[in-house]
């Protein structure tokens, strides 16, 4: 589900406390034992440019995640409560970052030339709580590790 597009989180949840933000997807198996919070960056076009660490705001977004499954448990949104009952009921929590950047560092943005390693090493260090084995990396470096494959909505 497309979390940070749903009713519930747009038109509820986001306005509580101080604007809560959301992961882009929240996945599970009906049969598994896995609930995915899955956040989609993509810095190819223009770079980042905010000035938030890139670990902290993911980490914010998937703690407002898991804080608005439990509040939609009880929403009159029968279709969004059913889902977060049922994404609550899975045992495992994985987190993931599929992020793609450019390849060439570029001498317009140079906050954009990220080691993978390092930023995935400090995301777990963030997550750890939540998921100590978070994942970061582009679709062919997720692809090992989620069970469901994230595709450019352009390029079906």
């Amino acid at each position: 589900m497309k979390w940070d597009a749903t009713h519930f989180h747009k038109k509820r949840f986001q306005s509580f406390g101080k604007e809560s933000k959301a992961a882009d997807l929240v996945a599970f198996d009906e049969t598994g034992k896995q609930l995915w919070l899955i956040e989609c960056k993509d810095f190819r076009p223009n770079g980042r440019t905010k000035t938030t660490d890139l670990c902290d705001e993911i980490a914010e977004k998937f703690k407002s995640t898991l804080a608005a499954l439990v509040c939609a448990r009880n929403t009159d949104d029968s279709a969004t409560q059913r889902f977060a009952r049922m994404a609550l009921k899975k045992l495992h929590l994985r987190c993931a970052v599929h992020w793609e950047h450019p390849l060439q560092p570029h001498r317009l943005w140079p906050s954009v030339n990220m080691n993978r390693a390092a930023i995935r090493d400090k995301l777990r260090q963030r997550l750890y709580v939540a998921d100590p084995s978070a994942e970061l990396g582009n679709s062919s470096q997720l692809a090992t590790v989620m069970p469901c494959t994230i595709r450019n909505s352009r390029n079906p």
